[in-house]
């Protein structure tokens, strides 16, 4: 990882693993009964009620019209993204994941673990998030090269004071690598080899010498970002994390990870701030852009209702 951003696709890389891992085999099938069809397309009662359940855990309303409406959109949106030849990875199903999860305020696997108790199967979530997230791409693809004006840009900077001021981090990224044929005794020894150094780092110019004389040890080159450039949990990750620490090992695909935060200091750069409330801009628009064609769509659309 050569930058702070790849860490966040961690979480989504943890969430696809744990959605497949977590759910089983489907339920044996029964007799549906379709009641519902969106341009030949059909819906049936088990969608409804498969339906319902999802909402329910994301925290959106759940009546029988509710989940309909939803499935409908969902088909809605589908069917636009199918005549492009779109499918997403479940890389990309993953980040999907992790977005809802930050939506409801909940980690991507506590997330996951309340979709399968609730009793959703794994084709019918991973449908819902593909179509929202197939959607949502081909919106962006109509819109690229479009980019928010200076004056909207400024007009958001003044709606929060003009403040510039944000916190720069220093960091760098210490992995302890755990062995391909190690097994579970290995990550165990790993990860208490990591806590050990935790304990034993209280500097960055000696504790980083200690972690590269190690045996299958990595520290990566310094980082430095602004606040603005970091997603709420590790930006509240590296707050509470104090100079000369490292943060609590967790496991990645590289390995045993930890952060050691090397210092925090004041920055008047407003170049990662302006990035942000550009992109925050643009998502804006994206998203009211997927609202009216999905308005389109449905005005369209041939909904035959059973």
């Amino acid at each position: 990882m050569a930058s702070i951003p790849a860490w966040t696709r961690l979480a989504a890389i943890l969430a696809t693993a744990l959605f497949c891992s977590l759910f089983g085999p489907l339920p044996q099938a029964h007799a549906q009964a379709i009641i519902t069809t969106v341009n030949g397309d059909p819906i049936t009662d088990l969608d409804v009620a498969q339906r319902s359940k999802l909402l329910r855990v994301l925290h959106q309303p759940a009546t029988h019209d509710a989940a309909l409406n939803s499935l409908i959109d969902d088909l809605l949106m589908i069917q636009e993204t199918r005549q492009y030849g779109m499918k997403p990875t479940d890389s990309e199903i993953g980040q999907e994941i992790v977005r809802a999860a930050d939506q409801i305020k909940i980690p991507p696997e506590v997330l996951v673990g309340q979709i399968q108790s609730a009793g959703v199967s794994d084709t019918h979530y991973k449908q819902h998030f593909s179509a929202i997230l197939m959607f949502d791409s081909l919106m962006q693809a109509f819109r690229k090269g479009v980019e928010p004006s200076e004056a909207e840009i400024r007009a958001d900077l003044a709606k929060e004071g003009n403040k510039v001021a944000n916190t720069q981090y220093r960091v760098h990224q210490v992995i302890f690598v755990i062995p391909t044929a190690g097994g579970v005794a290995a990550i165990r020894g790993r990860m208490e080899a990591a806590q050990q150094l935790r304990v034993r780092f209280t500097d960055c110019n000696s504790g980083l010498q200690l972690a590269r004389a190690m045996d299958n040890v990595a520290v990566k080159e310094e980082i430095v970002r602004n606040a603005a450039q970091l997603n709420a949990p590790l930006k509240k990750l590296l707050d509470s994390t104090s100079v000369g620490r490292l943060t609590a090992p967790h496991r990645t695909t590289e390995g045993i990870e930890m952060i050691a935060v090397c210092a925090k200091t004041a920055s008047n750069d407003d170049s990662a701030l302006r990035a942000a409330i550009s992109a925050r801009i643009l998502a804006g628009q994206i998203d009211a852009a997927a609202e009216k064609r999905l308005k389109e769509l449905r005005a369209n659309a041939i909904i035959v209702k059973k």
